[in-house]
């Protein structure tokens, strides 16, 4: 799951990729606006064939509360 968010992570220009820490909160530790969060959020609904409740984007803070998510998911 992470080697996946991780090519996805690679379309976003801005990311560096060498800093990438899957726990870090998504503002401080990737550097993302929550629109670039949503976008990110969206892509990887896209790569995974799934849809994440819109309440679950208003409580996810970092990339391991997706992976967490898409295990249970599984």
């Amino acid at each position: 799951i992470r080697a996946r968010i991780y090519n996805i992570l690679r379309q976003f220009d801005f990311i560096d990729l060498d800093k990438v820490d899957f726990s870090a909160d998504y503002e401080k530790g990737l550097g993302l606006d929550s629109l670039d969060w949503n976008a990110l959020l969206t892509s990887i609904e896209y790569e995974f064939n799934t849809l994440f409740n819109d309440t679950f984007y208003e409580h996810w803070r970092c990339l391991e509360d997706v992976v967490k998510a898409l295990k249970d998911d599984e």
